[in-house]
C-alpha cells in the first residue's frame, strides 16, 4: 500500500514541518512519502500531480489559510478516484471532526500530534481494516474526541525532521520551522494554543544538535514555532547562548516573546552579545485594555511590557514584531485606537493590526452571542461586527491597517515618518495613518499595480495638505529604498541636458574627486544629483553602502567654489 503526505503552504518559501515529522515517524515501516504546493498553485494541476503518485492513501495537513482550496482538492480527488483514502489532519480540524466528516469527501480526521497515531492507521489499512479505534481517529459513525499528544521522548528517536537529505539543497530559499518545546501554559479564549495542555521540551542536545546542522546549512531563516519561546529562563537562556556562540553571518532566528516574562538580566544579555540583526521577536500584546485582556484570559502588565520592549529597542540589536488584535470583547473603536496608540509608541520596526478570528474550537467561539458576534461562516472566520464594534468602525481599522502596512511596515519611510511622528502627530499614530488612506482613496491611488514613487508622492502630497515639508528626509528615505540609482525621481525637475553639464562640471573637478576619493565614472553612473540650493548640490552615492540597511553616502558640492 502506497502513503502520501501533502498540504498547500501560504507560500512557496513556507515548509510544514508536520509532514516531515509524520514522514519520519513511519518511512521505515511504510511506503511513505511526501510532496508539498502552495495555495496560489491551479488545485487541477495539484490533483493530477497526486493522483500520478498513484498512493492508495493520502493524508493533507488543513490550516486556517488553506481551508477552502484542501476541500476543492479532496472533491477532485475522489471524483478522479473514488477510492483513495484520504484523512485530514492540522489545527483547522482537530476540535470539529465531525463537521468535516459530514462536509468533505474525507474518509479519517486525526486530531492531534498524529506521528504516532498514523502509523497505527496506516498499519489498520494495510491490512484491510477500515473501522479502527484509535484515540484521535475520527471517522463516520465513530468520533474521538482525544487530541493526541505524542511522546517526545519518542520522537527524539527518529531520525530528524529537519535534516532530511531531500531538503538539503532547498534550505536556502525556505523558512525552517523548529519548535524546541510543544503546549502552551495560557489561556487566551481566542486561540487554539489554549487548547493543549501542559508544555513539553526537546532535550538540549537534541536541539543542539539539530541547530548546528541548520547553522552550518545554508538556511537563512530559522523561525521556532514554540508558543511562548521564554517561558522557562533556564531552556531560553540555553538556546541563546548557543546560538550566540554559534553565530554565522546570513542567518536570522525569529521567536514569539512574551514580553512580561523577560528581566533586566536577560535583556542585558542579549543587548550586549547579540550580532546586530541576528534575532526577531514577535510579541503578541493584542490590547492595551485590562477588561478586554480579563475577559479573554490573557494575562499582561503593560508596563512591565512597556519597559521590557523599550530596553530592547535602546540595545538596538533585535528587531521587533508587535501584534494587536481589533474586535476583542469589550474593546470599542476608540478604546481599540487607544490600544493602537500605545503599542505603537513603543517605536517597533512593525506593528501587526490583525482582525480576530473566530477559530474552531475556541472558547471564544463557542461564546460568541454573548458578545454579540457576527463572522464569517468560511474560514478564516473574521470578525464583521459585535456589541462593541460595529461593521463600519471595523471597516475603518482595515483601511488604517492598509495604510499602516504600505507605510510603515514597508519599512520604506523610517526617517520621514519618525520625524512627522515626533513633530507632528504624537501619540495619534492612528489617526495619522486613518488620514493617509482617506487621503489617497479619495485621490483614487491603486490599490495594486503602483510603483515606489507613487508612495512618496502620495504621502509628500498629503503631508503638503497639512502645511508639513519634510521633502529632503523623504528624498533620503527614497533614494535609500535602491541598491542601484533609481531611473527616476518623482521631483525631478531638472532637464537631461541641466544633469549633463552639472555633472561635467563636478567630474572635472580634480580637487573635489581627490578629496572624496571619486572617480568621474562613479559621479557618471553611480550617483544622483540634487540641487539644493542656487550654490549647492547634493549627491548621492549608489556604489559604497556597507549594506542594505545602512544609508546611502551623501555629498555637498558647493558651485564656483
Amino acid at each position: 500500500m502506497k502513503f502520501v503526505l501533502s498540504t498547500l503552504n501560504a507560500k512557496y518559501i513556507h515548509t510544514s514541518l508536520a509532514l516531515r515529522w509524520l514522514y519520519v515517524a513511519n518511512k521505515d515501516k511504510f511506503n511513505v512519502s511526501y510532496i508539498e504546493f502552495v495555495i496560489k498553485e491551479n488545485i487541477n494541476s495539484v490533483a493530477q500531480q497526486l493522483i500520478e503518485t498513484d498512493c492508495d492513501v493520502l493524508g493533507l495537513s488543513v490550516s486556517i489559510w488553506n481551508v477552502r482550496q484542501t476541500q476543492t482538492l479532496i472533491q477532485l480527488l475522489k471524483e478522479k478516484k473514488p477510492e483513495l483514502i484520504i484523512f485530514v489532519g492540522g489545527p483547522e480540524v482537530t476540535y470539529e471532526p465531525e463537521f468535516f466528516l459530514e462536509n468533505w469527501e474525507i474518509d479519517y480526521v486525526i486530531s492531534g500530534e498524529g506521528e504516532f497515531v498514523s502509523g497505527q492507521l496506516f498499519e489498520a489499512l494495510q491490512q484491510g481494516i477500515r473501522e479502527v479505534d484509535i484515540p484521535g481517529v475520527s471517522y463516520i459513525g465513530h468520533i474521538s474526541r482525544t487530541i493526541v499528544q505524542a511522546d517526545i521522548e519518542k520522537l527524539i528517536l527518529l531520525d530528524s525532521p529537519y535534516q532530511l537529505e531531500e531538503d538539503k539543497e532547498a534550505l536556502i530559499n525556505r523558512v525552517v520551522y523548529l519548535e524546541t518545546s510543544r503546549g502552551c501554559p495560557y489561556q487566551c479564549q481566542y486561540c487554539l494554543s489554549s487548547l493543549e495542555k501542559g508544555v513539553r521540551y526537546f532535550p538540549k542536545e537534541y536541539i543542539y544538535d539539530n541547530l548546528s546542522y541548520l547553522i552550518q546549512s545554508d538556511a537563512k531563516l530559522i523561525k521556532f514555532l514554540d508558543r511562548t519561546f521564554n517561558l522557562n529562563k533556564t531552556h531560553t537562556y540555553n538556546v541563546f547562548n548557543f546560538l550566540i556562540e554559534n553565530y554565522r553571518p546570513n542567518l536570522s532566528c525569529q521567536f514569539e516573546i512574551y514580553a512580561d516574562l523577560l528581566d533586566d538580566e536577560k535583556i542585558a544579555f542579549l543587548n550586549n552579545n547579540l550580532p546586530k540583526d541576528y534575532f526577531r521577536f514577535e510579541i503578541g500584546i493584542q490590547s492595551t485594555y485590562e477588561p478586554t485582556n480579563l475577559e479573554v484570559k490573557r494575562r499582561q502588565d503593560f508596563d512591565l511590557l512597556s519597559k521590557n520592549i523599550k530596553l530592547l529597542m535602546e540595545g538596538g540589536k533585535i528587531d521587533l514584531h508587535l501584534d494587536l488584535i481589533a474586535g476583542l470583547p469589550f474593546e470599542t473603536y476608540e478604546r481599540f485606537k487607544k490600544s493602537f496608540n500605545d503599542v505603537f509608541a513603543l517605536g517597533a520596526k512593525e506593528v501587526q493590526l490583525g482582525f480576530l478570528k473566530m477559530l474552531r474550537g475556541t472558547n471564544l467561539r463557542r461564546n460568541a452571542a454573548k458578545y454579540g458576534y457576527k463572522y464569517d461562516e468560511l474560514p478564516p472566520y473574521e470578525i464583521e461586527y459585535s456589541d462593541s464594534i460595529s461593521a463600519e468602525e471595523i471597516t475603518l481599522i482595515h483601511n488604517a491597517e492598509e495604510a499602516l502596512d504600505r507605510y510603515w511596515n514597508s519599512g520604506r519611510f523610517d526617517r520621514s515618518l519618525t520625524f512627522v511622528f515626533e513633530n507632528f502627530y504624537p501619540n495619534r499614530y492612528f489617526e495619522f495613518f486613518e488620514e493617509l488612506y482617506n487621503f489617497y482613496s479619495a485621490k483614487n491611488f491603486p490599490r495594486f499595480g503602483y510603483q515606489l514613487e507613487d508612495l512618496f508622492a502620495v504621502l509628500q502630497e498629503f503631508l503638503t495638505t497639512k502645511g508639513i515639508d519634510i521633502f529632503p528626509l523623504l528624498r533620503d528615505d527614497y533614494y535609500d529604498n535602491y541598491t542601484l540609482r533609481p531611473h527616476g525621481f518623482w521631483q525631478d525637475k531638472m532637464s537631461k541636458k541641466e544633469k549633463k553639464q552639472l555633472v561635467q562640471k563636478i567630474i572635472h573637478d580634480e580637487s573635489f574627486l581627490t578629496q572624496n576619493k571619486l572617480t568621474a565614472q562613479q559621479i557618471e553612473k553611480y550617483s544622483t544629483i540634487d540641487v539644493i540650493d542656487e550654490q549647492t548640490l547634493l549627491l548621492t552615492l549608489f556604489h559604497v553602502r556597507e549594506n542594505k540597511k545602512t544609508p546611502h553616502p551623501r555629498i555637498k558640492y558647493i558651485l564656483n567654489s
